[in-house]
């Protein structure tokens, strides 16, 4: 099978934070993917007859046809997500397996095609590599679909397809022509939007394009003009003059922008625009 033959269409079915005392989950198959993270405790999770003790840290990942039990060896906390990775029409009648439930032929139009299955992508069951960012994506993407509102929902399945992307670029292995090419930076402008009022560096960056900080500095200037810095900046400063014509106070504005406080809003601001917020709050056509 090849990947490109599948739709990418991140859907989470469950989340949560399961608490529990020692345990025993009975042998089930799995019609989906569940990302499980060890928070607190010991595990012992046995896949097609193959044992794996789990501690604390431990990030994994269950694939769809994965015949297992799940120990809780002490008291533990495990952050989980149910989700389908591929696009499947019938995924609203697709569900979580049960104990018991082993002989899936019957539901095999709902099985989510493997990873395994497919030649350019090895995946372990313990994920070992950028362990820390996945983890943290883990926990967005638990805290957002809790929410259960639209919004949160679309953010959390869009975090599970950057988490996938982060999985590919780990496990998967160089496709022909790939390591020629210059890389492609224009996704940064989205990251630049989802993360305009977080705190963003070149070396976060440079990661995420697998690139160092200073390749991907004189990348970015050749593309756009502009270090990262100057480029950020224009958009933050950008972004505020549309708030401030909303009515939103300089404080918030500061904030939604990603500033560490209104002091310093605003002396980057008039170092930009010429004159100080509140003016411009005032009189959004004096820079017309």
């Amino acid at each position: 099978m090849r990947l490109e033959d599948h739709a990418i269409a991140p859907y989470i079915r469950n989340s949560d934070y399961a608490i529990r005392q020692p345990f025993m989950l009975g042998e089930r198959n799995l019609l989906d993917y569940i990302l499980f993270y060890v928070q607190e405790g010991q595990f012992e999770i046995q896949i097609n007859g193959q044992l794996h003790a789990l501690k604390e840290g431990d990030l994994c990942l269950l694939q769809p046809g994965d015949v297992h039990t799940i120990k809780g060896i002490t008291n533990t906390i495990n952050p989980y997500v149910h989700l389908d990775f591929f696009y499947n029409p019938l995924r609203e009648s697709s569900f979580i397996t049960l104990p018991g439930q082993v002989d899936m032929t019957s539901y095999a139009s709902f099985m989510q095609p493997r990873l395994h299955d497919f030649e350019a992508i090895r995946i372990p069951f313990k994920l070992e590599k950028d362990h820390a960012y996945m983890r943290d994506l883990l926990f967005k993407m638990i805290e957002c679909w809790q929410l259960q509102t639209l919004l949160g929902i679309m953010e959390a399945n869009r975090l599970a397809h950057e988490f996938l992307t982060a999985l590919f670029k780990q496990y998967m292995k160089p496709q022909p022509g790939s390591l020629s090419r210059q890389p492609f930076l224009n996704w940064i402008l989205s990251y630049f939007a989802f993360h305009i009022s977080e705190p963003i560096n070149v070396s976060d960056m440079a990661r995420r394009a697998c690139l160092s900080p200073s390749r991907f500095t004189v990348l970015f200037k050749q593309q756009f003009a502009m270090t990262p810095y100057q480029y950020l900046l224009k958009l933050r400063i950008e972004h505020a003059q549309e708030l401030l014509k909303e009515g939103l106070s300089l404080q918030k504005t500061s904030e939604f922008c990603g500033f560490t406080d209104v002091h310093h809003f605003s002396k980057t601001f008039k170092s930009v625009t010429g004159i100080n917020p509140g003016q411009y709050k005032k009189n959004p056509n004096c820079l017309s």
